[in-house]
């Protein structure tokens, strides 16, 4: 049984953080529209509309991270509308370490990442890494 359409693009997402390929990101898997919710209270935490608004978003956390931060996928989950991702992420930012497992959300539209919602496993532990 080959993956579904959708579980590839949300894998080709992570392939293209690893590898920091945001012009991949830019031009073929995020919608004009895109939109990326990311939970908290801390300073990253908000909503990021449109590709430059996300890209940034992308960018402040390897730029933070010191390009430490990674997505290691573990399971997709995919209908024609959405792609679910269970991951573990890590990185270091100044000799602290984050260790967190989750959930990424892609709602997919027309073969493009229109939306993503984030849910970490320790909110708070991501909100102080980044704090």
């Amino acid at each position: 049984m080959s993956e579904h359409p959708n579980a590839v693009l949300a894998r080709e997402s992570y392939d293209a953080l690893i590898n920091g390929d945001f012009d991949h990101l830019r031009g073929t898997l995020l919608s004009d529209d895109v939109v990326f919710h990311v939970p908290g209270r801390g300073p990253l935490a908000g909503e990021y509309q449109g590709k430059e608004a996300v890209l940034s978003y992308l960018g402040q956390l390897s730029e933070i991270t010191k390009d430490t931060m990674s997505y290691e996928p573990q399971a997709f989950l995919a209908d024609d509308e959405h792609a679910a991702v269970m991951l573990r992420a890590h990185g270091e930012r100044g000799g602290h370490a984050i260790d967190d497992r989750g959930v990424h959300v892609f709602r997919i539209t027309d073969g493009k990442i229109s939306e993503r919602w984030s849910y970490p496993q320790d909110s708070y532990a991501v909100d102080e890494f980044f704090g």
